[in-house]
């Protein structure tokens, strides 16, 4: 029994050591808090980091832009117009896309659609000069392929990506490549295009005609075709919405294990950038490329602390 006393006071008299005082036991308390804090900030980091160091993701203008909406579509900066070509072109950006139609007369103009503004009839269904004629929203009108070239070629580095859109007829579609293609070849745009197109059979006649042409196949929804069916067709990349790509994520890897490029369109929302770049997609497709710009720089120059 003394000896069992004797070891308790000597303990006692450690007390400094074995039980610290209030002043110490706080201490320990903010050091914990501390550690706790600098973790949470590594984990964070880390998290930025994979970001980041992604974060070379290429950033596609969507219709050059797209600042009209259909409740507010007086923009100086409307679809598939000059000046959305020239605000795209000034960003830095990696591409612009825009859209090209056939008219009933069958000559190509660069439109989306298919209904024009102030007519209500499908842009098939009108003349080329008819179409020329229309004043869209905020005041421009459609430009010719050989507007949008010449614009294109002030900045040759911004990439131009066609889409032509799909037609009522194999025959209507081929003449559609046709007359793209050869106002590329009048004027030396081979470099600096690539091609999309939702039909099987243009993308098909795009490398009829050039078989070194980039083409991008171009699907929406969530049965989009795989990466192995699209590398058998000879397609360079795919470009898919967020239907079609974020319900199939493992179509990234897969396509880069083809050598495939993936797109993914149309992404107007920070969350979804996050997703592309986790998953390394090579591209992003926005009506707001400008906003996309500043957020993919802002992850890329997160300070280290």
């Amino acid at each position: 029994m003394a000896k069992l006393i004797t070891i308790i006071g000597s303990g006692m008299m450690g007390s400094a050591l074995a039980f610290p005082s209030p002043v110490g036991r706080l201490h320990i308390r903010l050091n914990k808090i501390n550690m706790t804090r600098r973790i949470l900030t590594i984990i964070v980091m880390l998290f930025i980091c994979a970001l980041s160091s992604s974060g070379q993701i290429k950033i596609v203008g969507h219709r050059g832009v797209r600042h009209n909406t259909p409740d507010a579509p007086e923009t100086r900066y409307y679809e598939n117009t000059i000046p959305a070509l020239e605000f795209s072109q000034s960003l830095g950006i990696y591409a612009a896309e825009f859209d090209v139609q056939l008219t009933s007369d069958e000559k190509i103009i660069v439109f989306h659609g298919p209904t024009v503004p102030g007519l209500g009839m499908s842009i098939q269904k009108i003349t080329f000069d008819e179409a020329r004629a229309v004043v869209l929203p905020g005041g421009s009108h459609m430009p010719t392929i050989e507007e949008y070239f010449e614009q294109a070629k002030m900045h040759p580095e911004t990439k131009i990506i066609c889409e032509i859109k799909k037609q009522s007829t194999p025959e209507r579609e081929t003449k559609a490549v046709e007359q793209v293609m050869d106002a590329v070849r009048r004027m030396n745009m081979q470099s600096q295009i690539e091609y999309t197109t939702f039909s099987d059979w243009m993308a098909q006649e795009f490398h009829r005609i050039d078989p070194n042409a980039k083409v991008l196949f171009l699907e929406d929804g969530v049965f989009v075709h795989d990466p192995d069916y699209c590398k058998s067709r000879g397609y360079d990349a795919i470009s898919y919405d967020m239907n079609g790509l974020m319900n199939h994520p493992d179509y990234v890897k897969r396509a880069h294990e083809l050598g495939m490029e993936v797109t993914l369109w149309v992404v107007n929302d920070y969350e979804v950038v996050d997703w592309a770049i986790r998953h390394g997609v090579d591209y992003v497709s926005s009506d707001h490329p400008e906003l996309i710009k500043k957020y993919v720089e802002g992850l890329s120059n997160f300070p280290l602390r």
